[in-house]
């Protein structure tokens, strides 16, 4: 980043899930699968100062962020409730990060739907 220039607020999402993703112990494959992307894309991305991504990753990525937030308000560990198998029908006794890892944005909106409603409808 160039001295003197700031981050979009989607490039300063994007660092934060890396951050996220790292604290939690997620691979680069986890990342890429929840977010959607390649490979390339995901380093590229996460250097630029004003990224662009289509509507599907800008809410995979809000997605996450909001699953991460409420995962850590919940249960004070994030990691370790989203690795955890989880007894929620949404889960069907796996842990909700496998859920998560499903591929499809369903997945990742399930997850969090079931968060807000843990949380008493919504943080």
């Amino acid at each position: 980043m160039a001295p003197g220039s700031s981050l979009t607020p989607l490039a300063s999402a994007l660092r934060v899930f890396d951050k996220a993703a790292r604290e939690l112990d997620l691979t680069t494959q986890e990342r890429l699968k929840i977010l959607n992307v390649g490979r390339s894309l995901y380093f590229t991305l996460l250097k630029e100062v004003d990224p662009v991504l289509d509507v599907d990753r800008r809410d995979r990525l809000g997605y996450f962020l909001a699953i991460y937030e409420l995962g850590g308000r919940l249960v004070g560990s994030a990691p370790g409730w989203l690795r955890a198998s989880n007894r929620a029908a949404v889960f069907g006794g796996r842990p909700p990060l496998e859920r998560m890892l499903g591929g499809r944005m369903e997945d990742l909106l399930a997850t969090l739907t079931y968060l807000k409603g843990a949380y008493g409808g919504w943080a």
